[in-house]
């Protein structure tokens, strides 16, 4: 009995050995992989769920390399071979399923959609864990400091986005002063032009079908040496040309249209990483936002303002 005690508890330390996030491994690589490798990487980003169950060849014709070029960028990844990491995967990808099937059980629809929103909500839930752990990376961090320390901080998002970025700059202005939605009425984008790239940031939010208008924008603010910051989807990996700072998040829920709460809640938390950078400064300026809001008579919620947590 004791020895298949310890072989059990062997084969369980194994386990928690072979847990790795691939995700958080590729993005924090991805500027500095070849083409190749960066469709590599982007293949891999987007097929998380089902790579145990791929093979060299089949992810070799998917990408348009050779099982060669496969196998060269598994291993200097780190792993022996593709087993290695599909078993490793696996693992990983097993455990983030049963952390969610708590929710599921509590889950029940009336029609017969029930399955299809079954689904749809597996895949909510896990696009929401991902956003929260986007605040585990140094790439964040550095991300919330930049937002922190900028003495303007301009906010600009197209089409179905427009609406996510108009929400983040109306909220982000209670954490900080000086945050500009900028709505391109001129058509060139004159206020973040104009402004000094050392003493400003660009938050951008965009998601698939991409602005021709934030692309151009982009390699503009590039060329300027300007910080910019891009929250955007994970259907296509183009922000990473222009930017460091790149937070996409899993909109695919297979709903009529993509969702956005998980652009949501990588913007609401960009939020709080800021007010707990500035701290002291962030509640002083709640307080005064607040303050303002009393002075013109705005808001019915007094109380809700003044709030202590």
């Amino acid at each position: 009995m004791a020895k298949a005690r310890n072989g059990k508890g062997a084969k369980e330390a194994n386990a928690n050995e072979e847990k790795i996030d691939l995700e958080a491994m590729l993005r924090a690589r991805m500027s500095e992989f070849s083409p190749s490798e960066q469709s590599l990487a982007a293949y891999m980003l987007d097929n998380i769920q089902t790579l145990p169950f791929e093979t060299g060849s089949s992810i070799a014709q998917a990408v348009g390399v050779s099982e060669m070029t496969v196998s060269r960028f598994v291993r200097g990844l780190g792993f022996e071979n593709l087993r290695d990491l599909k078993n490793r995967l696996r693992v990983t990808v097993a455990e983030k399923d049963s952390d969610i099937d708590d929710y599921m059980a509590r889950f029940q629809m009336r029609d017969g959609r029930q399955q299809v929103l079954q689904e749809s909500l597996r895949l909510e839930l896990d696009a929401i864990v991902k956003a929260y752990a986007l605040t585990t990376t140094e790439i964040w961090d550095e991300a919330a400091c930049a937002l922190a320390k900028a003495r303007t901080v301009y906010v600009v998002g197209f089409q179905a986005s427009k609406g996510l970025a108009m929400d983040f700059a109306s909220r982000l202005l209670w954490a900080r002063p000086n945050v500009i939605f900028v709505d391109n009425a001129t058509g060139t984008f004159g206020e973040i032009i104009t402004a000094d790239p050392k003493q400003s940031l660009v938050v951008m939010v965009d998601t698939a079908a991409y602005a021709a208008r934030g692309i151009k924008l982009a390699e503009k603010l590039k060329a300027m040496e300007m910080p910019l910051v891009i929250v955007t989807d994970k259907f296509s990996h183009w922000a990473f040309a222009y930017t460091r700072f790149v937070f996409e998040a899993h909109t695919h829920v297979k709903t009529f249209w993509d969702s956005t709460a998980s652009l949501s809640a990588v913007l609401n938390l960009m939020i709080d990483a800021v007010a707990t950078k500035l701290g002291p400064k962030a509640k002083r300026n709640f307080a005064m936002m607040s303050d303002m809001g009393s002075l013109f008579g705005e808001f019915v919620g007094g109380s809700y303002l003044r709030r202590k947590d």
